[in-house]
């Protein structure tokens, strides 16, 4: 009886040089019309969390000044009117962002004043708590895609290129707003007084708007210290939540 002998294909096939290149061409095509919609995707993420991180801070400025009844003031790094962006009224810098080695875009300050005992002065004193919001790349002040169009629920100044529409007790343009132990948002001037210089109720809203050119964000910070983020709508031609 002859004996069988039995054959084991081992079951691997092996790639021809073709169909390895066949491979690499799809690959290539793929990450070709990828990659812009990738870097679209991360740029208009930054964009958002730069929104999301500003309405942060005008939220956490407001929520500290009522629990410790000490005034807390939200600076902003955007030009105002020919005024030397990212410092206080008195020309402190607004910190260094350990990102971008510059200022920090936002700053919230815990003003207690010269003497302490948050009496506020409105100035950038050594020894005071601040909390810095750190830049997001490819993020700018103002508008690009809805131009000169405020947000409807805008109470600031109606010119917003600068980024901001936040005005002054005297009613200029503002790179800054005081949040009163009340909670209420109040303009001021640089001399801070109290009596003169801090604003009343209404005198503190405002917004602030950023841009990555595909997208605008608007911050809008009412009156009475709520604070909404809406995204410009091309398509519409108009803003919405």
């Amino acid at each position: 009886m002859r004996s069988r002998t039995r054959i084991r294909h081992s079951g691997k096939a092996g790639f021809t040089l073709v169909e390895v290149m066949i491979v690499v061409a799809i690959i290539g095509i793929v990450a070709a019309f990828g990659t812009p919609a990738m870097e679209r995707f991360f740029v208009n993420l930054r964009a958002r969390s730069a929104a999301r991180s500003t309405a942060d801070a005008l939220r956490i400025a407001r929520v500290e000044a009522i629990r410790t009844g000490i005034p807390h003031i939200v600076f902003l790094s955007a030009a105002a009117s020919g005024d030397p962006p990212a410092t206080d009224p008195a020309g402190t810098a607004l910190g260094a962002d350990p990102g971008t080695g510059g200022p920090f875009p936002v700053l919230v300050l815990r003003d207690e004043g010269d003497g302490g005992g948050g009496n506020p002065n409105c100035l950038i004193d050594a020894g005071e708590i601040q909390q810095g919001i750190t830049a997001q790349r490819d993020v700018a002040w103002g508008s690009t895609l809805s131009g000169v169009t405020s947000v409807p629920s805008d109470t600031g100044l109606a010119d917003h290129s600068t980024g901001s529409s936040f005005r002054t007790r005297a009613g200029a343009p503002a790179t800054w707003v005081l949040f009163r132990p009340d909670g209420i948002p109040v303009g001021f001037n640089a001399a801070c007084d109290p009596d003169d210089d801090l604003g009343g109720v209404g005198s503190g809203g405002g917004a602030i708007y950023l841009t990555n050119g595909l997208r605008d964000y608007a911050i809008v910070l009412s009156p009475l210290g709520s604070v909404r983020v809406h995204i410009w709508n091309a398509g519409a031609g108009a803003w919405t939540n």
